[in-house]
């Protein structure tokens, strides 16, 4: 009878050393907002002759080939920022131009000003240029890497395009 009662008690205290150590607290809470990022472009010297799309666009993955330029690796494009400007304040959720393109959770490695001066949208790595870089401390030749959370607006994704000083521009 005795060794019945040391194994039930055996049995309670395993059960209570390793199933309490939370006791009955809720899961985390996980966030159901919108999820993007926002920020400012700043404009510095005088816009190129013929532009005719200027758009912040992201991309996935690091561009080390001209293949990385575009689908699938595309991850989101802003609307047209209007010539000549000086600022543009965006939000991804506002100002998306390909709705089909969604931001999820997750880090995104290239985020640009590019511009082109083909009147339609164009897939070719060739009508792109690239004008300003999302950075490391103004090194526009080291990208910062965008996060998305989920539920969240990452702010202050700011971009300055100089175009008295581009970038350097990603493979051909």
């Amino acid at each position: 009878m005795l060794k019945k009662i040391l194994i039930v008690i055996s049995i309670f205290a395993i059960a209570i050393f390793n199933g309490c150590d939370k006791g009955i607290e809720p899961e985390p809470e996980i966030p159901s907002g919108p999820m993007g990022f926002s920020g400012k472009v700043t404009f510095i010297g005088k816009w190129p002759e013929g532009i005719k799309r200027t758009h912040i666009v992201v991309f996935k993955n690091p561009i080390e080939k001209s293949e990385d330029f575009f689908p699938p690796n595309l991850s989101f494009v802003s609307d047209s920022i209007p010539y000549n400007s000086t600022e543009f304040v965006y939000n991804s959720i506002e100002n998306n131009f390909l709705p089909i393109l969604q931001l999820d959770e997750g880090v995104y490695s290239y985020v640009v000003v590019a511009q082109s001066r083909t009147p339609e949208i164009s897939l070719d790595r060739k009508d792109w240029f690239v004008v300003g870089v999302y950075c490391v401390n103004g090194n526009q030749s080291n990208p910062a890497k965008l996060i998305i959370q989920r539920g969240k607006i990452t702010p202050n994704v700011n971009i300055i395009v100089d175009f008295n000083n581009p970038p350097p521009q990603p493979p051909m």
